[in-house]
């Protein structure tokens, strides 16, 4: 089978739930439809904009920040549809999925963990056994609740207690049963989770073949790097999955017009094509996240530049690429004013011959759109980037 390039962007689109309806006030079925097509959401604590969880939400879902930090905290906290874990990084993935991670706790317990928290779990087993046995008695607690004067670890200048949380987290000894104001709150998982997810515990290749499947259908038509990459497995082990779910048939191989490699897809695949939505997309958007892919599928070479020093950046702190038509077009330096109350647009730059009167035109209601997600009255352009006048032009118009 051979794909043309705008075929595989279509379907990798349609694939990451680019193609749905969108509401004012998504309701948990549309939440569950948008979990079933992404599998996993990255979460970041930068609000230059918003948290990236909510940006990657509301360019399926719609409607505004607030309203999907609702719908996230009822999803994951209350009804515990939703798990914290290390899917895609720090993620948000199904509860059903949460025993796929066992070998990677069990990975995290024998060492495969950054190097931080590996020394000082060996430092100080006691320790953190404390810690554990003190949240069996306590119940849901932040790692503020456990420190005593305030003694700093050395690593992301983060506490003992707050070491000990997250080394426990890593291993599945405990898992986070609320976020107030960003801040986790841990628990056993079995006072959090039904007793058949907390018992359930996959073989490694089991689970690595799973993951690989899911990967693949969220993906779309995916190499076998990107399909690696969604999940972060072991990269030689996987790719031995790889092989092995293509010789069962549950996976195809494919080409792409301009791919150098052969890509993969379901091979029940509906490759139906679909219109897909227009969207300014978080940097840490699964479109966009595996920089490698975004440059495969939209020849999009996307650097995030939130940690280069100013005077180095070549586009901003926090770029937003925006989508229309099935292209990654421009690419936009936004952040939320909220003491101004406005969204502000600090630098706004076109890919070569890629926008148009029609796609700026798109921008701008998008932007209008971003805006109202935040609940800011208005917008400020400012005369960095090509795209400047034209924008300009479209703010004083309103």
């Amino acid at each position: 089978m051979d794909l043309s390039a705008e075929q595989a962007r279509n379907i990798a689109l349609v694939s990451q739930g680019m193609a749905s309806s969108i509401s004012d006030k998504p309701d948990s079925h549309a939440f569950k439809r948008t979990l079933d097509s992404l599998g996993v959401v990255q979460i970041d604590a930068v609000n230059a904009v918003a948290r990236s969880h909510l940006l990657v939400l509301r360019s399926r879902l719609g409607g505004s920040h607030q309203h999907l930090e609702k719908l996230l905290q009822q999803q994951t906290y209350k009804n515990h549809v939703l798990a914290e874990y290390w899917g895609h990084e720090a993620s948000f993935l199904p509860t059903s999925e949460w025993p796929l991670y066992k070998w990677r706790m069990k990975r995290a317990a024998d060492g495969e963990i950054w190097k931080g928290i590996r020394n000082f779990a060996k430092e100080k087993p006691d320790y953190i056994k404390q810690i554990l046995n003190e949240l069996t008695k306590r119940g849901p607690s932040k790692a503020s609740d456990f420190e005593k004067g305030g003694r700093k670890g050395s690593w992301w200048g983060w506490s003992d207690s707050k070491l000990a949380l997250e080394w426990l987290f890593w291993i599945g000894e405990v898992t986070v049963a609320n976020r107030i104001n960003f801040t986790r709150y841990y628990d056993l998982p079995e006072n959090i989770f039904p007793k058949e997810i907390c018992t359930s515990a996959p073989e490694e290749s089991t689970a690595h073949k799973t993951l690989i499947l899911n990967a693949a259908r969220c993906l779309g038509v995916a190499t076998a790097e990107d399909i690696v990459d969604y999940h972060r497995l072991p990269k030689k082990l996987a790719k031995l999955r790889l092989k092995e779910l293509e010789e069962d048939h549950e996976l195809s191989k494919v080409s792409v017009e301009g791919w150098t490699e052969n890509a993969y897809i379901l091979t029940k695949l509906d490759d139906t094509e679909h219109t897909t939505r227009t969207s300014l997309l978080s940097p840490f958007d699964p479109i966009v996240w595996f920089r490698p892919r975004a440059k495969r599928l939209f020849n999009f070479e996307y650097k995030l530049e939130i940690y280069r020093p100013k005077n180095k950046r070549l586009f901003g702190y926090y770029v937003m690429p925006f989508l229309y038509d099935n292209m990654l077009r421009a690419r936009l330096d936004i952040k939320a004013n909220r003491s101004l109350n406005t969204l502000e647009l600090l630098g706004s730059f076109s890919e070569p011959k890629l926008m148009n009167k029609l796609a700026v035109q798109a921008l701008w209601r998008e932007l209008e759109i971003l805006a109202n997600a935040c609940e800011l009255t208005s917008i400020s352009v400012s005369d960095n980037g090509d795209l400047a006048p034209a924008l300009r032009k479209l703010a004083k118009s309103k």
